[in-house]
């Protein structure tokens, strides 16, 4: 699953994220995933304000969080319940803030 993740979110013509073909019908993917991310970036007011941006729009996906500081950096540890679109949105935001140190998530269903 996170590697057909991975090659639909690096493909250039997407129409639409939440289809798939079958027999040149779209079907939607209706299904609710849940997961978790780990995201470890330096304690910046830039960086900071960035994630909370993202985690705002995302507010009714992300249903838990967790922070942990460290004298350099943050960790902040996210479970997300959405659509598998929803997910690859908020990924593609996440991975879009260079100054990020590791990021990580895990589809859990």
């Amino acid at each position: 699953m996170r590697d057909a993740l991975l090659r639909l979110m690096t493909a250039e013509e997407v129409e639409d994220a939440a289809s798939y073909e079958i027999s040149n019908n779209l079907v939607p993917v209706s299904k609710k995933i849940l997961g978790n991310m780990i995201i470890v970036a330096p304690q910046e007011n830039g960086v900071l304000k960035k994630l909370n941006k993202i985690e705002t729009e995302f507010k009714q996906q992300i249903i838990s969080k967790n922070q942990m500081y460290n004298p350099k950096s943050i960790s902040i540890f996210l479970v997300f319940e959405g659509s598998i679109q929803e997910l690859q949105e908020i990924v593609v935001e996440i991975n879009s803030i260079k100054e990020i140190k590791n990021f990580r998530y895990l589809i859990i269903n």
